[in-house]
Parts: structure tokens; sequence; C-alpha cells
């Protein structure tokens, strides 16, 4: 029993020997509830015992900062807080996360129908662009997934290829003539030419899942069920970086359909009771705008497997909205409420 207890008081000395902190903390002060972008916030770190200290450095995201930080031209998100200290010949480097918040709080839009057309109710719809003025789609559901070229007036499907039954289809974006279409859990997307021929695969590296995609003529985005979009390399497919999308409350998870319309990320997120679509400001991840389209799910034939809102597609200066399993493909405009 005695050596049991010399055992276990040689383990806490231990362990407060190899504390890497050395007991220091860091503290941060806003004058906001949240930190929000354009803040500006206070660095302290607080010393054991009042310990001399001989000099600090700050860093945020690996920059050199002061003690005091104007959070401009920051990122909503997280964001890595990094502290060196100089004592008594000892350098210790502690860590501390946080988080900054939008500074804006984001206009509340409606919409208006302006057309509606034929869509097919069987279609579980994941993905939505057009690419040189033919409309594409992706669909989900194991055993059920596709890719579609569709004529929108009419709902014809012009095209179609489907994927193996281990495969959930998921978003899907166009560029350079290559079809990139995502899949939910397998970790990889699949690649085909204008003429649906499969030419290759890719796989995912940090990101979770596969949900949607975009892109904006130079970069392709990526969503994956949660708060960040990725951005990838269109040559290589190489998650580059991601940002998180926040607005002044919260951070955004389950962003879903993707479409890059004039310099904005348009997205879905999935809820099962509300219809709405953010918009988003890629640079930075703040939800500028939230379009609510409470009561465009009435208006589709109601089914036992009607599901939520998830495909937004741009043409010609006009937004196109459908969801799954829904009947009617909607032309909309959008407007204050």
């Amino acid at each position: 029993m005695k050596h049991s207890i010399i055992f276990f008081f040689f383990l806490l000395i231990l362990n407060c020997n190899t504390d890497p902190t050395r007991g220091y903390k860091i503290q941060i002060k806003s004058s906001d509830d949240k930190i929000l972008i354009n803040d500006e916030i206070s660095i302290n770190v607080i010393s054991p015992n009042d310990k001399f200290v001989d000099s600090i450095q700050y860093y945020i995201n690996g920059e050199i900062v002061t003690k005091k930080v104007k959070l401009v031209d920051y990122n909503v998100g997280e964001n890595n807080l990094s502290v060196k200290i100089f004592s008594n010949n000892e350098n210790i480097s502690i860590n501390k996360k946080f988080d900054i918040y939008s500074n804006v709080e984001p206009d509340i839009m409606t919409y208006q129908i302006i057309a509606e057309y034929k869509h097919d109710n069987n279609a579980y719809t994941q993905g939505l662009e057009f690419y040189k003025n033919q409309l594409y789609e992706s669909t989900g559901l194991n055993g059920k997934s596709t890719l579609r070229k569709l004529d929108y007036k009419s709902g014809e499907i012009l095209n179609i290829v489907n994927l193996d039954y281990e495969y959930f289809g998921e978003g899907l974006t166009i560029i350079n003539d290559k079809i990139y279409q995502l899949t939910w859990k397998n970790n990889i997307g699949i690649i085909y030419d204008l003429d649906f021929n499969n030419i290759g695969t890719f796989d995912y590296d940090k990101s979770k899942e596969g949900w949607g995609l975009c892109n904006d003529g130079e970069f392709i985005y990526k969503s994956d069920g949660t708060n960040k979009i990725w951005v990838l390399d269109p040559e290589t497919l190489k998650e580059i970086r991601f940002i998180e999308v926040s607005t002044n409350k919260s951070k955004i998870k389950n962003i879903n359909e993707l479409e890059y319309i004039d310099g904005k990320i348009y997205a879905n997120t999935y809820q099962f009771n509300r219809d709405v679509v953010i918009v988003i400001n890629p640079s930075n991840g703040v939800v500028e705008r939230v379009i609510d389209f409470s009561g465009i799910r009435d208006r589709v034939n109601q089914k036992p497997d009607l599901d939520v809102m998830n495909g937004i597609a741009y043409f010609d200066g006009k937004i196109f909205v459908t969801g799954k399993n829904w009947d009617k493909l909607f032309e909309v405009q959008v407007v204050p409420k």
C-alpha cells in the first residue's frame, strides 16, 4: 500500500513537471458577448503565482499580432490564438481556439414565383446546375442515384446514367467541360465528360463527407454537411482551404446544395422543418442574406416520400429551385420580405 502511495505521488509530480503550459492561461476580452468581425480584442496571459515574465509574443493563425487586435480581414469561424512566453530562460507555448462571428445581421428575403415547370417526382435531387444552356441534375439514394441532363421547360430526361448501388449520389458542378459528382459517404467523387462517360474519380481529403458542389469558374466549392465549405483546385481536386459559415449569432451547419451566383454562394441547408437558402460571402464565410422559401413545398404534389427543398440553379439571370421528389421546378425572383 505504501509503495502504491509513493508511486501515485511520483506520477503526480511527474505530471506537474511535464505540464507544457506551466500553469499559464490565456484570456481574451471583447466588448461584445460574442467576438465579432471588426471587434477589438485584448489578449491577457495569466501567470501562475504572479510568476515573472520576461516577454510575450502573440499570434493569430500563425501571424504575429499585438496584445490588442482589431479583427479586420479575419474570417468567421474558428481561429487559433497562440502565445510564446519567455520566463526565467524558459520558452513556453500556449494555444487557445476562439470563434469569430459576423458583425452584420443578414437581410431576410422572400420569393416570388415567376414560372413553374415539370420535374420528375421520383428524383431525389442533390445537385442542380446549368451549363451551356442545359440543365444537369444529380439524384441520390442507394439504388436510385443518377446523373441527368434535362430539358428544363418540359422536364424531359435527355441523358441519364445510373450509379452503382453502393453509391449515394450527391451534389454536382461542371467546369471546363467536365462534370464532377459527389457521393455521400464513399469518400470519392466521380468525373464525367459531357456525354456522361466516366473518365475518372477523385478522393476527398479532410472534408467529412460529400454534400454539395458549385464553382466560380476558377475554383470548386464543396460542402460536407458541417459549417465548412472547402475550396478545391479544379485541376487536382485537392482541398486548398476552407471557409466556415456563420451569422452574427451562430455557426450554420448542414450546408447542402450550392450554387455560385454573382459572386456569392447560395446554399440550401438540410433542415426538416424549414425551406431556406442562405447567401454566403465566399471570401470570409459571412451569411449576408437568408431567403425564406416558406410555403413553396405546399405547391408541389404531396406524397409520402416528399422531402426538403434542395436544388438551386442559375441561368440567364434567373434562379431556379426544386426539392427532393418534387414534381415542379420553380423559376423564382428573390425580393425583400
